[in-house]
């Protein structure tokens, strides 16, 4: 049970550390945009929730949300590169749907008499 603390206190050290180097490259080097930055921001929460399944570890559902509304986001912006006003709008659509998404893998007891 320690060991598996440890390695997931590690896990989410190993992707705080790669967020920020990944944000810093966006940030300098010019031809990457904002929704390239998402992209690799969804990727990298994906991933850590991915070596947390592998491991036996339980997966964090708030990072699983945030992974996949960034990718989400990111190809979108990517593809249409639209102005701001419009990525934002984006944004909130795919919160909008991945919240309603969410509810579709909880299973609610019956509230039948048997």
């Amino acid at each position: 049970m320690e060991n598996k603390k440890i390695l997931n206190h590690n896990f989410a050290t190993i992707a705080d550390g790669a967020l920020l180097i990944w944000w810093g490259i966006v940030i300098m080097v010019n031809p990457l945009t904002i929704g390239m930055g998402a992209i690799g921001t969804g990727l990298i929460l994906l991933s850590v929730n991915a070596a947390r399944l592998v491991s036996g570890i339980p997966t964090k559902g708030s990072t699983t949300f945030i992974g996949v509304i960034a990718l989400l986001w990111g190809i979108l912006d990517t593809v249409f590169d639209p102005r701001f006003e419009l990525s934002f709008a984006m944004l909130l659509i795919i919160i909008g749907f991945v919240t309603m998404a969410s509810l579709l893998k909880f299973r609610y007891p019956s509230t039948d008499a048997v």
